[in-house]
């Protein structure tokens, strides 16, 4: 139990921290994290982290201050996340790989006290504020604080406390049935919510956290269970459009089998496929497998509800957790009945304070219920309607907030702003679009001079050094002018039509330059540009890299190994790889 004075009042509360501390007690010799570079005990990480604690202490670090981590995934990182909630802060997780200048962005926003990094600390360049002056405390401490992306084309922190991440944390140890002879995965960006719910879950149940090497890379579905049969791993965490690429790639290998010892697979932040689902039930091994599909936006506590997903089952988000309220409402907040799809609508323990310094936007979409019986209340944006069985499905969006790239949460607005700073363009518009490898975006720009726009790899550089790699589109297609309609909205039906019309049928009927083409744009949403195009700078990423991999082995029946792709990513290398002798071993048949 932690105590800490915030301005006169004196709360007692669990913290994330006290889950972990309990477990030490329980099991003090086991271990805690296994990483690339050797394993900590649950008493070792104990001893790091307390002395963490006492030089951030040292450092200023008091209640509500908030503690930066801008450093890689490792053992420091989840110290410094434990080292913040003993001495009642929160911490703001960085990506790595986002752009230096987002990530400088996100610091200044947030005014931490310290910021922790590989070989030290750094001081603040401006005095830190701490949250409760910024957004008023609801019930218990800050314990994280999130970015999410911003309509106003600025991202926007949420200020998550330690009641409810630790509700949440609970009662997913109870839903898996975690225990200490379980190894699971620490797959998602530090980032991302999901990632503190497969570090702390693990923690908090005394099982093993496998930190994923930061430099892996998965060429297919039979690569990445190597990977998991390697590791050992009985419980797998991953974001939904991970786990619908894979189990696409999966029924086209009906032959693979699952690790025997992998029990269960976690997914969330976007719509699950049906189809996923059955391809991973038919290749589990264990007699006790299970798929929980979990959901929930930023703003809450990593999620809300659990479904269990069957073979042949309907695809929900099931029902909320316990002490959370989640129902479908009209415009005026009252519940529509029972098969009507209304705004999900999150209360009780689960809702964040409120977004940092903006406290219209909070009230927006924050409150709390007149008789207090259901506590705070949150209005997702998302869509859902409850079944007469009482699971909820999920229904899109209300709004114009998409998701990519495995579940990130994108404002199409902030990457509109962030394309309109670069000197060549006077209009633009971003659509999200369904691709092969999962949701991303479609960019259509106006340039200055329409007789020379801007070249879409000097488009991707400047976005690149501005917005973190999944809120960077996929494809940019100049326009004269961006289409409205009579309501002077954009005409997103008359943009999309613009797109080249992705070919789903396996089989090119040109050369193998032509299927190459193709293969790129199923995967990126548009074509290679000229033999220079390098697929990683056009938007890829390893989900993209074995959807596009796959559409060449449809296509053609054989394919270059992803390690080649990344070593000679350019459209010009690949199709070379793929017109020299059929027998060299750097390029694989189906």
């Amino acid at each position: 139990m932690t105590e800490v004075s915030l301005s006169d009042v004196s709360l007692s509360y669990i913290s994330l921290s006290d889950l972990f501390e309990r477990q030490v007690r329980r099991t003090p010799d086991a271990c805690a994290i296994e990483h690339d570079e050797g394993a900590l005990t649950y008493a070792e990480l104990l001893r790091h982290s307390t002395a963490l604690a006492a030089e951030l202490h040292a450092a200023g670090v008091g209640p509500e201050h908030v503690v930066g981590l801008d450093l890689p995934v490792g053992p420091r990182l989840v110290a410094a996340m434990l080292a913040a909630g003993r001495l009642g802060a929160a911490f703001l997780p960085l990506d790595q790989r986002d752009p230096r200048s987002r990530r400088d962005h996100l610091l200044a926003d947030a005014r931490p006290a310290a910021v922790v990094v590989q070989d030290g600390f750094l001081a603040p360049d401006s005095p830190p504020q701490r949250l409760l002056d910024r957004v008023p405390s609801v019930a218990s401490p800050a314990a994280y604080l999130n970015y999410t992306s911003g309509s106003t084309g600025e991202p926007k922190g949420v200020v998550n406390e330690q009641h409810a991440i630790v509700n949440y944390i609970e009662a997913a140890i109870a839903e898996y049935r975690l225990a200490p002879a379980d190894r699971q995965l620490q797959f998602s960006s530090i980032a991302f919510d999901i990632a503190l719910e497969e570090v702390f879950t693990a923690l908090g149940s005394g099982a093993t956290l496998v930190l994923r090497d930061e430099d892996f890379r998965y060429e297919d579905v039979e690569d990445f269970l190597r990977l998991v049969d390697k590791r050992g791993l009985t419980v797998v965490n991953l974001p939904t459009g991970v786990w619908n690429q894979l189990g696409r790639a999966l029924r086209q290998v009906p032959h693979v089998r699952l690790p025997a010892a992998v029990r269960l697979m976690i997914i969330g932040g976007e719509a699950a496929g049906p189809d996923a689902a059955e391809a991973w039930h038919a290749a589990a091994v264990h007699p006790e497998f299970r798929i929980v599909n979990t959901y929930g936006p930023t703003e809450a506590a990593v999620a809300v509800s659990f479904a269990e997903l069957t073979a042949g089952g309907p695809v929900t988000i099931g029902r909320p957790i316990r002490g959370v309220g989640l129902v479908a409402v009209d415009a005026d907040l009252r519940t529509v009945p029972d098969g009507e799809i209304g705004e999900l609508l999150i209360s009780g323990i689960a809702p964040a304070r409120g977004y940092l310094d903006r406290p219209d936007e909070t009230a927006a979409r924050f409150g709390t219920t007149a008789d207090g019986a259901e506590g705070r209340w949150f209005r997702t944006g998302d869509l859902g309607r409850v079944r007469p069985d009482g699971l909820i499905e999920f229904r899109g969006r209300a709004d114009d907030q998409v998701k990519v790239r495995g579940g990130f949460r994108v404002e199409p607005g902030e990457v509109v702003d962030a394309l309109l700073t670069h000197p060549g363009l006077v209009e633009a518009a971003v659509l999200p679009v369904d691709l092969g490898a999962g949701r991303a975006l479609a960019a259509f720009v106006v340039a200055v001079d329409a007789a020379a726009p801007p070249r879409a790899a000097d488009l991707r550089d400047h976005l690149a050094a501005r917005l973190p790699d999944y809120m960077v589109p996929a494809s940019f297609t100049p326009v004269a002018a961006i289409p409205l309609t009579d309501r002077g909205k954009v005409d997103a039906a008359v943009l999309r039509a613009l797109l080249s019309e992705v070919r789903s049928h396996p089989e090119s009927s040109g050369s193998v330059a032509d299927a190459v083409r193709e293969s790129w744009a199923a995967a990126l949403g548009g074509e290679p540009e000229d033999e220079s195009a390098d697929f990683f700078d056009d938007g890829g990423d390893s989900i993209a890299a074995v959807e596009f991999l796959g559409q060449l082995r449809s296509r053609l029946g054989q394919a270059p190994p992803l390690r080649e792709l990344y070593r000679a990513p350019r459209f010009g290398d690949v199709v070379r790889q793929l017109t020299q002798d059929p027998t060299d071993s750097s390029v694989t048949a189906v």
